[in-house]
This record gives C-alpha cells, structure tokens and sequence, in this order.
C-alpha cells in the first residue's frame, strides 16, 4: 500500500503544470521580435539556470564527460574529457529566435568570449606532431556566432501539448581563438597557437557543432518537457 502510495505521489508530480516565472515576459508564438527581447532578458537574469522548470545552468554549462574521437584535417585525437566547464554565455546576446509555430527553434547568437575548463586524458598527432599527456585543459573562443536549430514534435499529455526535440544541428565561426593544457609540451602548444585558425577549420563542426549541439537539446527538451506550449506562449 504505501509502496503504491509513493507511486501515486510521484505521478502527480510528474503531470504537475509547470509555467515561466511571473517577471519573464510571455510573446506570441510567431512574435520574432517580442522573443528576443523576452529571451536577452532571460539569458541575462536566469544563466544559473531556474529550477522551477528545470532550465539547468547555461553558465556555467556543464557536461560531465566527452569522449574524443577525433579525425579532422591537421587533428587526430583520441581520449577523454570531463568535468568540463563552458563559461561566456551570459554575455551572448541573441540577434534572431523563431520557428516555434513551423516545430522549429531557430536561435541566431553571438558571444565575445566562450572559455573551456577542464581535465583530459588524451593522445593526439597535431600537423604531424605526436603528444599524449593528461591533466587541465583550457580553451577559448573569440568573437563566437552560431545558428542553432532543433527540430520540435508536439504532443499531448494529460489534456496538454507539449514540445520535445527530435533532433539539432549548429553551425557557427570564430575569429581566433587559443588553447593550453598540462603536459602538452610547450613547442606543441606554440605550434596549435600559431596555427589556431587551421585547427579551428579542422575542429569546430565537430566539437561546438556536433557533440556541444547535443548538450542545447537536452538543455532545451528539459524545459520543454516541464511547460506545456499553452504555459510558454500568449495563446
């Protein structure tokens, strides 16, 4: 009994509305310009993230382990990464969002900055020169731009319809960019530097575009999850 108890608890817990904090301004779905002013503003007071709705922290973003499989251009790789931090997107500021009312989000942003943090375990052969090495790695991003899309599928639950993702995509540029870490000798380090434009040809779509694409949609499908579309948008 009580066991049956706990599941009934549960389940109404998991079909509880949830809506968007009072002080976030509500826009109709189609309303391109009302959604970037609501979405700056949120991106400015709520980057830690707002656990009412489940919207985890944007900055820092984190992802608890990537494996790396790398084999790009000047690039290959071969290891692993974790406890990795992304700091910068407070300072994003986002130029376009729509698509809601075609079950599309389409988000258009730039940021001044992205900085990577964290540990590594990795082999590696960069324009032809082998290291392996492990330890704390850094990375940064100047002048960052990204359009990133994921693809939306209604449904209904329990009298509501909801959105959740079903798929994404991210292209995106930088200027330049620098990167270090531990054990990495210091005429490598140098070398990826001087080069830092050519890595970045090799390696962008694969890491920002593909494996951080994925770490927005569940970020995103978390949120949608939790608000029925009645509850995000002026209806």
């Amino acid at each position: 009994m009580l066991k049956l108890l706990h599941f009934v608890v549960l389940l109404a817990f998991c079909d509880k509305i949830f809506g968007l904090p009072n002080d976030i301004e509500k826009c109709r779905i189609n309303d391109e310009r009302c959604l970037i002013k609501s979405s700056n503003k949120v991106l400015k007071k709520y980057y830690g993230g707002i656990t009412e709705i489940d919207l985890q922290s944007l900055d820092p973003f984190m992802a608890d382990k990537l494996r790396v499989l790398h084999d790009y251009g000047v690039i290959q790789a071969n290891g692993t990464l974790w406890n990795i931090n992304l700091f910068g997107l407070k300072s994003a500021t986002i130029e376009r969002i729509f698509g809601f009312d075609k079950n599309l989000l389409e988000i258009h942003f730039k940021v001044p900055k992205i900085h990577f943090k964290g540990l590594y375990k990795a082999q590696a052969s960069v324009f032809g020169f082998h290291s392996e090495g492990e330890g704390i790695f850094t990375l940064n991003f100047y002048d960052f731009s990204a359009k990133l899309i994921i693809k939306l599928q209604p449904y209904t639950r329990n009298g509501k319809t909801y959105f959740k993702t079903v798929g994404s995509d991210m292209s995106s540029t930088v200027r330049t960019g620098d990167v270090d870490a531990t054990s990495l000798s210091r005429p490598l380090a140098w070398l990826i530097n001087q080069g830092f434009d050519v890595v970045l040809r090799s390696s962008i779509k694969s890491y920002v575009g593909d494996v951080w694409t994925q770490h927005y949609e569940k970020k995103v499908n978390n949120v949608l999850n939790k608000v029925p579309i009645e509850e995000l948008f002026i209806v």
